[in-house]
């Protein structure tokens, strides 16, 4: 068993579920920790406790996200032949999931792509094009996406056209 799975019931699992419903209605700095224990009805002392600062909490919140999306975007990928459609597919698969979710500050504010399973997924896919820094346009591009739906800029269907467009492109 994964050590940050908590037993349902536990301090744990309340401190997880106070940050996950905060982390996804607000931005990562605009976030008190106060806020966090208030909500799961414990101090702040056990969230340092049990998880040693913030940023640990969302890393932890980010990872369980994260495996979700990539589940999904995996589901979908066999269902295409060409690496191209594979990669448009699994974006889209992975945008309405963020977005349907409302998780999206998970990504807005995301940092460091190296240990990030999303964008692992995505250079995967595009490696298999052949095209010498797609990956890094592709997630970039889908990043942005993302911040312009949560901010009233773009519908999803937007969104998902901007994909297709980027992928025709190519």
């Amino acid at each position: 068993m994964k050590e940050y799975i908590p037993i349902p019931g536990s301090t744990k699992e309340k401190i997880l579920t106070s940050a996950f419903d905060t982390f996804t209605k607000q931005r990562f700095e605009e976030t008190n920790i106060n806020d966090i224990a208030k909500k799961a009805n414990v101090t702040t002392g056990a969230i340092y406790h049990h998880f040693g600062s913030k940023s640990k909490l969302l890393d932890i919140i980010k990872r369980e996200v994260e495996q979700r999306i990539v589940d999904r975007m995996e589901g979908v990928i066999d269902l295409f032949e060409t690496p191209l459609e594979k990669v448009e597919a699994a974006l889209k698969t992975g945008l309405d999931f963020v977005i349907k979710k409302k998780m999206s500050y998970l990504f807005i504010d995301a940092q460091g792509l190296e240990a990030n399973k999303v964008y692992m997924l995505v250079e995967e896919l595009c490696g298999e094009t052949g095209i010498k820094g797609l990956e890094s346009m592709i997630y970039s591009a889908w990043i942005s996406i993302i911040d312009s739906i949560t901010n009233g800029k773009l519908t999803t269907e937007d969104g998902k056209k901007l994909i297709s467009w980027l992928i025709k492109k190519n």
